[in-house]
């Protein structure tokens, strides 16, 4: 099993979405596209399936390939049904900038790349924690009426 990481990016437009493995499987280089981040990872999986049948109809073989998806700021919210106005408030960041980044109109600079994956990276942490209720908050309540 060979683990590989893939980069999702969103290009400038709409329905512009590329995911790509930087280092090479046995000389091949794995691509995908797509009208948004999933269509580009399924079909980076369909160009690593492709390899493996050309490689078997050769006599030679492909190892077994898991993917270490990484994304940039506009596959990522094009992939996690995430509110980039409310994501953006929560992260300290200003929601129209983010929204700039997220339709690839910007680059954001390091420095508020960082920014943005603490921000995430916090965010889900949070999500982890058992913050919601148990039981409906009538049920609750109930108990305490008598």
């Amino acid at each position: 099993m060979v683990r590989m990481t893939a980069l999702v990016e969103r290009g400038k437009g709409k329905n512009n979405f590329s995911c790509h493995c930087p280092q090479l499987l046995n000389g091949n280089m794995l691509a995908g596209y797509g009208k948004n981040a999933r269509e580009a990872m399924d079909d980076i999986i369909v160009s690593y399936n492709e390899c493996r049948q050309f490689a078997q109809e050769n006599g030679e073989t492909l190892p077994e390939v898991t993917f270490d998806w990484r994304f940039d700021v506009g596959a990522f919210f094009d992939y996690y049904p995430l509110d980039v106005s409310a994501t953006a408030k929560y992260i300290g960041v200003s929601p129209s900038i983010l929204r700039q980044y997220v339709a690839a109109f910007r680059e954001p600079k390091e420095k508020q790349l960082a920014k943005i994956r603490e921000g995430i990276k916090k965010l889900s942490g949070e999500l982890t924690s058992p913050l919601l209720i148990e039981e409906p908050a009538g049920k609750f309540v109930s108990r305490f009426k008598r």
